[in-house]
């Protein structure tokens, strides 16, 4: 369902940080020569993109991009990252996109494809798990970045439809991969701080990481089929496993399950036994989470005598949605970070438990501390709460609607993100010798 390359001009809004530059290049990997960067500062340069300097809460200036560039795709990754003030998220991500949206429909702009958050639905106080699309923003958001993607996210879908605009989101999960200066850079300093034997509760929550070259993926496929609609399959009819080579999850402990099932039922959920039962798996079992479970966004697909009727067939149009884009392999949170210092050459042999209460008492604490000294917490909140939290995502409505399958492993993704990593601490070590 691709366009053949050339046939749409794309222009990548924050496309020089980490999950526009991995779209840059997506888009030029199949072929794309009509590619354009519109970012407050230029990081790359290469001669096969345009790039247009400029700030997101200017008309003239996005306006001015949009037109030289002759953008027929507008996709909006500018953000900036966690732990900033409140100030900085309205400007951005509330500003900003309000004036995305108005240049688009100005400029005649047919398709915008918004980088949200999975954070969005995400409360801070209560777990969510195997949710999809239909669970509500909650009243009252864990901070102001993911409180402002709500907001932002709300601007883009009710924006659908307007003057031809259409529009979708994307709400990607944990991401992860090479050119990330904040989530392994977290890890990295946890463990050059020597903290990597203490751990925040006891490890059970299931959490979802995103590769970055998935996310990336993702993006474009939801460029391609704007526009489209999707006839919906049968309750009964199974998707096919996940086409990856890679296993679900990195061995850890058989002593535990492993992920959620594929088709828990909701009494399952309700006391507790959403996951698989770890006695029924070999030693070095290591299968697949696969989500098989339908989405129920709309009714079964029509029977034979439906189609003899001519009755309509229920079908999902990709515009006006949003997305949860993730791994589809949740894990172990801790096991994900024990994985990311391996590759760093520590081996965690044993460690100590911190409640989240705990947690949350010493960060408190921590964050007064640093606010007194003018410096910024390395321990905060926010981080108690994303260690101990389980997080995962059904994506059956990103599977099925927009075609989306994952293209890397999570364990390939940590290889290939910890080989750049490696290679960028190298290359400081040499420098100041």
């Amino acid at each position: 369902m691709a366009p053949v390359p050339g046939t749409e001009s794309y222009l990548v809004i924050g496309g020089c940080g980490f999950v526009g530059r991995h779209i840059i290049e997506a888009l030029l990997a199949r072929g794309e020569t009509q590619v354009g960067v519109f970012d407050i500062v230029q990081r790359h340069f290469d001669s096969n993109v345009s790039f247009y300097i400029g700030d997101i809460t200017k008309a003239d200036e996005i306006s001015g991009a949009m037109k030289k560039s002759a953008a027929t795709v507008v996709i909006h990754t500018a953000s900036p990252i966690h732990g900033l003030g409140q100030a900085i998220y309205e400007k951005v991500n509330i500003v900003g996109t309000r004036t995305v949206i108005a240049t688009c429909v100005e400029n005649g702009i047919k398709k915008l494809v918004f980088t949200s958050s999975a954070g969005v639905v995400f409360s801070g106080t209560e777990e969510v798990v195997d949710v999809d699309e239909r669970l509500d923003f909650p009243a009252i958001p864990m901070d102001a970045y993911n409180e402002t993607k709500a907001r932002a996210e709300a601007l883009v879908l009710g924006a659908n439809g307007r003057d031809g605009l259409m529009t979708c989101a994307l709400r990607p999960a944990g991401i992860f991969g090479p050119g990330d200066r904040q989530l392994i850079s977290g890890f990295a300093s946890v463990l050059t701080n020597k903290q990597t034997g203490w751990q925040i509760g006891d490890n059970n929550n299931l959490f979802d990481w995103t590769y970055v070259g998935n996310v990336a993926h993702a993006h474009i496929l939801a460029a391609d089929r704007l526009g489209t609609s999707v006839p919906m399959v049968s309750f009964d009819e199974p998707l096919p496993a996940l086409n990856t080579s890679q296993t679900s999850r990195i061995p850890t402990s058989n002593a535990r399950p492993v992920g959620p099932k594929s088709n828990p039922s909701p009494e399952d959920i309700a006391v507790g036994k959403a996951y698989e039962d770890p006695s029924t798996l070999a030693q070095d079992d290591t299968r697949p989470v696969l989500r098989t479970r339908f989405d129920q966004f709309a009714n079964p697909a029509p029977t034979e005598d439906d189609l003899e009727d001519e009755k309509p067939i229920e079908s999902i149009n990709v515009a006006g949605q949003a997305f949860f884009i993730t791994n589809c392999e949740p894990m172990y949170f801790w096991d994900f970070g024990r994985a990311i210092w391996a590759a760093m050459g520590h081996v965690d042999a044993s460690h100590w438990e911190l409640s989240p209460s705990t947690g949350m008492w010493l960060a408190t604490l921590a964050e007064g501390w640093a606010k007194l000294v003018g410096k910024e917490a390395g321990f905060t909140k926010f981080r108690v709460k994303f260690a101990s939290s389980a997080r995962y995502y059904n994506v059956e409505r990103a599977r099925r609607v927009l075609g989306y399958e994952p293209i890397v492993g999570v364990q390939e993704g940590i290889d290939r993100t910890m080989e750049w990593w490696n290679k960028q601490e190298a290359e400081k070590k040499a420098l100041k010798a």
